[in-house]
């Protein structure tokens, strides 16, 4: 085995590199969801509607050229070092996926930036045309970034790709501020600042790029075997490789698009129907940009959840693989039950902290109500982040994404009869019924699938004590009352003596720590977790024994 090959295939460097990447992807996304906040703070409630209301498609384009690619790539890279042991034989994935992925990217390009006054008008506000096209700009590097990470990843070069996930959003970000800065200084139209602050998009995909190409630079396939010349590459091979590529990246791309469809929808739709009451272009979009506040918040805690559920999908396919169907349902039931709490806790924390969040991180205490109901989806979006990989890992990667494809369109409809009446609220609560519905569903398919593998005369002991999940709703219970204690005595004592937005910020901080460790130590307590449930988490016995000897979990004999 040579030498390159072997260092490619060192189990360590595989599992660090693993955390590295998970690591890389929570800390991008976290940036991505943030940054929105400075941006309305610096630039106003219609430059943050305009945003959301582009981005989605954006996001939606973006996925469907390069969802996908990045683990296709990687495949067929690490499937030649095997049977080739030699970078050069995988020149041939790299301009096959180069191919694919710039004529995708060139073409959706082209038609983000003809369609963009018919899609400015299709979302109600004219003025969105040029922030579009600015931002198609960025769909020319990005597939090219999508192709060289999936390489690295293919090679087990983790930190390489890491690396330019985290420089992608860095320069996203500071180029947004950049263009703020000189924006609000010239006097820049809300138009202008943001096509101006869309063009962060353009300058991540080709930060990403840059760097992925010096990362790769000393190994890239061609440069180690200079003395071995070259084989010619055949058309046919590289119909056949592309052909490869995007079937193995297609399942990916389908099931990705589902989270900005819904964006797609909430775009299209709710600035129009806000417009066809009579409202002003500019206030429609402004009212829009208030109805998106609460999204930051709800997109950080599902990404949490996602990362949770990340990590507990190899231990379901470790059970399932091994035959162990009694750990495998213990496993599904226990991650079930933790989404509902952890996103029930959420929710109501996001409910009855709304209107102190929303000044504290947008300096007015605007659409409240419809922050509030919002906030409310984080329940469903934490089931249904932690549902899809389960049912992923179970063989049914389908049932996700039907779901939530339902759940789009059921956003839809419900927009369509709510909005006209109720405004941004009504958008909000349409959220709530039609994500919950998918999050039900989906429960209920897991809770299915799970009863299906009860080994063959299993018996369910009786408790002494509460079961499980009737020690989540006191938690739930008691941390709400415990939040709202928080807010009225916290408010009693500093409402005379501090500025509305630190008061804000006080209260908020207060509620949301007071709100956790009440929470976290209420669901120990009551036993949420059983014996075997903590077994059955990676280092829970020790966890629990540690818990334990703390008195935040029940002794023993209590389970």
């Amino acid at each position: 085995m040579s030498r390159t090959a072997s260092r490619l295939r060192g189990g360590s460097i595989w599992r660090s590199g693993v955390i590295l990447m998970a690591g890389a992807a929570l800390v991008s996304k976290l940036v991505g969801a943030l940054q929105k906040i400075p941006l309305q703070n610096l630039a106003g409630d219609r430059v943050f509607g305009i945003y959301n209301a582009v981005y989605p498609f954006y996001q939606l384009i973006a996925i469907l050229a390069t969802a996908g690619l990045p683990t296709a790539v990687s495949i067929m890279i690490a499937r030649k070092l095997k049977e080739d042991e030699s970078l050069e034989g995988t020149r041939s994935t790299v301009i096959a996926a180069s191919i694919l992925l710039g004529a995708t990217g060139v073409l959706a390009c082209l038609l983000m930036w003809l369609s963009a006054d018919l899609t400015a008008s299709w979302i109600g506000d004219d003025s969105a045309a040029l922030a579009i096209r600015v931002l198609s700009v960025a769909l020319v590097f990005a597939p090219f970034a999508a192709v060289f990470r999936g390489y690295e990843q293919g090679k087990r070069r983790m930190g390489v790709s890491a690396a330019s996930q985290l420089a992608e959003q860095c320069a996203r970000v500071a180029m947004m501020v950049v263009v703020l800065y000189i924006g609000l200084n010239a006097g820049w139209s809300d138009s202008a600042l943001a096509a101006g602050v869309m063009s962060g998009a353009g300058a991540g995909a080709i930060a990403a790029l840059l760097l992925l190409l010096a990362g790769g630079r000393r190994d890239r396939p061609g440069r180690l075997d200079k003395g071995a010349g070259r084989a010619p590459i055949g058309r046919l091979r590289l119909m056949r490789e592309m052909k490869e590529l995007a079937v193995l990246a297609a399942p990916v791309a389908l099931a990705s698009i589902v989270v900005p469809i819904v964006g797609v929808v909430d775009a299209f739709m709710v600035p129009r129907l806000l417009g066809d009451t009579g409202m002003a272009e500019s206030t429609a979009m402004s009212l829009f940009g208030i109805y998106s506040r609460g999204a930051p918040l709800v997109q950080l805690i599902t990404m949490v959840a996602a990362a949770a559920a990340a990590a507990m999908v190899p231990g379901l396919v470790s059970a399932k693989a091994d035959g162990n169907l009694a750990e495998l349902q213990t496993r599904l039931s226990l991650q079930l039950r933790l989404a509902w709490m952890i996103g029930g806790a959420a929710a109501i924390g996001l409910l009855l902290l709304a209107e102190p969040l929303n000044t504290m991180l947008y300096k007015d205490a605007k659409g409240s109500l419809a922050f509030a109901l919002v906030g409310c989806t984080a329940l469903a979006g934490c089931v249904n982040a932690i549902v899809a990989p389960a049912l992923q890992a179970l063989g049914s990667a389908r049932v996700p994404a039907a779901l939530l494809l339902l759940a789009a369109l059921l956003k839809g409809a419900l927009n369509a009869a709510l909005v006209p009446s109720l405004g941004i609220e009504g958008a909000a609560l349409s959220g709530v019924i039609a994500l919950s519905a998918a999050a039900l569903l989906g429960a209920a398919a897991l809770r299915r699938a799970a009863a299906g593998l009860r080994p063959p005369h299993a018996q369910v002991k009786r408790r002494a004590s509460i079961s499980p999940a009737a020690a989540g709703l006191v938690a739930l219970a008691v941390m709400a009352s415990a939040v709202l204690l928080t807010e009225r005595v916290l408010g009693a004592a500093l409402g005379y003596g501090l500025p509305q937005r630190s008061l804000a910020a006080a209260l908020s901080l207060a509620g949301a720590a007071v709100g956790a460790i009440v929470f976290a130590v209420a669901a120990l307590r009551a036993g949420a977790i059983d014996a075997r449930e903590w077994r059955a988490i990676p280092g829970g016995d020790r966890l629990a024994a540690r818990l334990r000897r703390m008195g935040l979990i029940p002794p023993l004999d209590e389970h």
